[in-house]
């Protein structure tokens, strides 16, 4: 992979930041930041309107066409700029495991019928999956879709599904073939108004509140064969390519926060004083903020090396999921030490710090936790060594 940026990489990035520093920072009269569904609205609208909802879809689909990796140069400019991570998870959920998925496995009616609405922002989409025994070990799922003529019957429960609530396409996984793993599972397009469908909000996180979840309940919900994703048993495949662009341009934003995060921390140490001198001259804090550095470059280019391997056409799995944990361990690390930077003003509920952290925890978990990520890496490469 080049490191050095292409002159136009760095217009791209210097739009993104330029975007989200005067659409996405939203603060209401009183000057607090607005929240909730109404801050998800406005800002989702911005984003539309300005064609940051299809930036990897193709052009003829109405998108911009970028590789993974200038995709996540936009989301980690945004989030560098102090965009909630939130919002961007949830952006970047609907374009990397949703629209990405369609646009590589779906076939050309489907391609037609729903990348340009995806591409638009017109129309949301979700990727649904995790049940309630079904969440890392994610091929033990129990919804089930059943032949019937015309098409499948699908009945069964999603939960922890990101952007359930706003979404308005799931690209629903399920049981259609009772055989072990991933060869019984298929994966549908199911609209959210579809009879049978019901949504319901998530309970509140402690962290990335600004990306809607919930839960997908499905009762006998039928939808055509024409709506089956990747062809029967297929599931697994549409699956696979969700997760590698997800566990890549998801993780860009936390690479954007942790600059953030760092480049305040710098401000913060210049102008506080203790003993004397700036606190930036203590050498405890100095190994701190060194050590804050080397995560935050080591991060970055594990994540884009792996993300460069999709781009290619040789997607390097092992690679992928250790990028993913070590990025998200790194942020949570990160987060952790400038709570500690920032002393009691740290740890205040409302603090930036105390909201980094908050933030970055989930990323340790979500698109799988960390030791599944380790235990991904190792058996690719014990198998690769046989």
């Amino acid at each position: 992979m080049n490191f050095k940026l292409t002159s136009e990489q760095e217009r791209l990035i210097e739009a993104a930041g330029k975007f989200a520093s005067s659409k996405l920072l939203l603060i209401d009269p009183d000057g607090e930041a607005l929240t909730g569904r109404r801050a998800f609205s406005t800002l989702w609208e911005a984003c539309a309107s300005s064609g940051y909802t299809g930036l990897p879809v193709s052009a003829n689909a109405g998108g911009r066409a970028l590789s993974l990796v200038d995709c996540m140069l936009v989301f980690e400019a945004m989030a560098s700029a102090g965009v909630d991570p939130g919002f961007l998870f949830s952006l970047g959920a609907h374009q990397f495991a949703a629209a990405v998925a369609l646009a590589k496995v779906g076939t050309d009616q489907q391609k037609d019928a729903w990348l340009g609405r995806l591409a638009a922002g017109t129309c949301i989409g979700a990727l649904a999956v995790s049940e309630n025994e079904a969440g890392s070990d994610t091929y033990a799922m129990k919804t089930r879709a059943v032949e019937v003529d015309g098409g499948y019957v699908i009945r069964g429960e999603k939960i922890w599904i990101s952007n359930a609530p706003v979404a308005n396409l799931f690209l629903l996984c399920a049981r259609t073939d009772d055989v072990p793993g991933a060869w019984g599972i298929s994966c549908f397009l199911v609209l959210h108004d579809a009879t049978g469908v019901s949504v319901e909000e998530g309970p509140t996180k402690a962290g990335l509140q600004g990306a809607p979840w919930g839960s997908v309940v499905l009762d006998d919900v039928l939808v055509s064969k024409e709506a089956m994703l990747g062809g029967r048993g297929g599931g697994a495949a549409v699956f696979r390519e969700s997760m590698r662009w997800e566990r890549c341009g998801l993780y860009a934003i936390a690479l954007g926060a942790m600059r953030k995060s760092f480049d305040d921390c710098l401000t913060h140490l210049r102008e506080r004083h203790q003993f004397g001198k700036p606190l930036i001259e203590n050498d405890v804090v100095a190994r701190s903020v060194a050590l804050m550095k080397t995560r935050c470059d080591a991060a970055r280019l594990l994540l884009y090396q792996a993300a460069s391997s999709i781009d290619d056409g040789q997607a390097d799995d092992a690679a992928i999921s250790l990028a993913k944990a070590f990025v998200s361990e790194a942020a949570v690390t990160n987060a952790i030490a400038a709570q500690e930077l920032f002393g009691a003003s740290g740890v205040l509920e409302n603090s930036a710090s105390s909201k980094f952290l908050n933030d970055m925890l989930p990323f340790r978990v979500l698109s799988g936790p960390t030791d599944v990520q380790y235990k991904i890496a190792t058996r690719l490469m014990l198998r690769a060594k046989r």
